[in-house]
C-alpha cells in the first residue's frame, strides 16, 4: 500500500504542475508521508500565489501583475494492491493585474492588453480529472490521466483545455528514479505537447533532488523531524479566452507565462498535515493576445518582480 500511496502523489503532483498550471511538487509524496502507511485515499491540497507589477520592456509606463488561488481534492481507488482509479476535482482562480501609470486611449494600439484586463481581470476554471495506474512490472510505475478545464462562467467546449498525461516512474535504486512520459494539451484553437522527463534524486537521507522537465526543479533539505528547507525553480503559465464584448480583444485568447526562483519553509504538524510559505524572485516572461482564431498573436515581454505565497495539504 506504501508504493500505491508513491504513485497517488507522483500523478497529484501532475495534476497540480502540468504546464496549465506550475504548482506544488510533482515528484512524489512528501517525507513524512514515507513514514505512515497505510494508504490515505483522500488529499485535500490549497495553494496561494502573488507576483508583484513588473514593467513592460515595450509598453511604456505599463505593468502586470499575477494572483492565483486553487484547492484541489484527489482521490485513490484501489482496485489491487498493484493497481487502481485516480480521480480529483479542482478550482483554479487567477487574476490579472494589468495597470498604467499614466491615461491611455482605446484607440492606442499598446493598450489592446490594458483595456482588456480592465474589463475583465478574473478568470476561473474547474478541472475534472480521471486515470488510471498500475505498478505490475518490477521496480515501474505507469500511469494515465484525462482531464477537462472547464470555465464555470461559460461551460462550453470551445471554451475549456483538455489534457491527457502519460508518465511512468522507473526505480533504479532505493535512492534514484526516473521519470518518463508526455503531456498532451488541446483546446482554445491549439495543441501542445511537452515531454515528460527527468529524475529524482536522494543524495543522503536529508536531502532530496528533482529535475523534471517541464514540472519539478527543486531541491528540499529536511533540516529538523517538524520542518524542511527548500528551493526550486518555478514556471506558472495561465491560458483563457476574454469574454465577448466591445473590445477589439472581444473573444480573444490570452496566455500569461511566468519564471520564478523561490526559497520555501515546509512546516510539518503531523503525518499528512504539512504548512509551506514560500516567496523569491519572479524574473520575468511574457504575456501573448491572440484574435479568437489563435492567430495574429502580439507578446509582451515583462521584467522582474518579488513574489510570495503559501500552501497546505491535508492527507486523510
Amino acid at each position: 500500500m506504501l508504493k500505491v500511496f508513491f504513485h497517488t502523489m507522483t500523478l497529484l503532483g501532475h495534476v497540480l504542475s502540468t504546464p496549465i498550471y506550475i504548482v506544488g511538487d510533482a515528484c512524489g509524496k512528501d517525507r513524512d508521508e514515507y513514514r505512515n502507511p497505510p494508504l490515505k485515499a483522500f488529499s485535500l491540497e490549497s495553494q496561494f500565489l502573488q507576483i508583484e507589477n513588473a514593467d513592460f520592456k515595450t509598453l511604456p509606463n505599463q505593468s502586470l501583475g499575477y494572483r492565483q488561488a486553487d484547492t484541489l481534492l484527489f482521490a485513490t481507488l484501489p482496485v489491487t494492491d498493484m493497481s487502481g482509479f485516480l480521480v480529483s476535482a479542482r478550482y483554479l482562480g487567477a487574476e490579472l493585474l494589468w495597470k498604467s501609470s499614466k491615461e491611455l486611449q482605446i484607440s492606442d494600439p499598446h493598450a489592446l492588453g490594458y483595456f482588456a484586463f480592465q474589463d475583465k481581470s478574473f478568470y476561473q476554471y474547474v478541472t475534472l480529472s480521471a486515470g488510471a495506474y498500475t505498478m505490475a512490472l518490477a521496480n515501474w510505475q505507469w500511469s494515465v490521466l484525462f482531464s477537462g478545464m472547464l470555465d464555470p462562467e461559460n461551460i462550453e467546449i470551445g471554451s475549456g483545455l483538455y489534457q491527457v498525461i502519460l508518465s511512468s516512474k522507473y526505480h533504479a535504486s532505493e535512492v534514484f528514479s526516473v521519470v518518463i512520459g508526455v503531456i498532451n494539451e488541446v483546446g482554445l484553437h491549439d495543441r501542445q505537447a511537452w515531454p515528460l522527463l527527468g529524475f529524482s534524486y536522494k543524495p543522503e537521507d536529508n536531502l532530496t533532488v528533482n529535475c523534471i522537465y517541464p514540472v519539478n526543479f527543486s531541491a528540499e533539505y529536511q533540516c529538523t523531524s517538524v520542518c524542511d528547507l527548500g528551493v526550486a525553480y518555478r514556471l506558472t503559465r495561465f491560458r483563457k479566452k476574454f469574454p465577448k464584448n466591445s473590445l477589439a480583444s472581444s473573444e480573444g485568447i490570452f496566455e500569461y507565462s511566468g519564471r520564478e526562483i523561490e526559497g520555501s519553509i515546509k512546516l510539518i504538524f503531523w503525518p499528512g498535515q504539512t504548512l509551506k510559505v514560500f516567496g523569491g524572485y519572479s524574473i520575468g516572461n511574457d504575456i501573448s493576445l491572440a484574435n479568437p482564431h489563435n492567430e495574429d498573436e502580439k507578446v509582451y515581454k515583462f521584467g522582474s518582480a518579488l513574489f510570495f505565497g503559501g500552501s497546505a495539504n491535508f492527507h486523510f
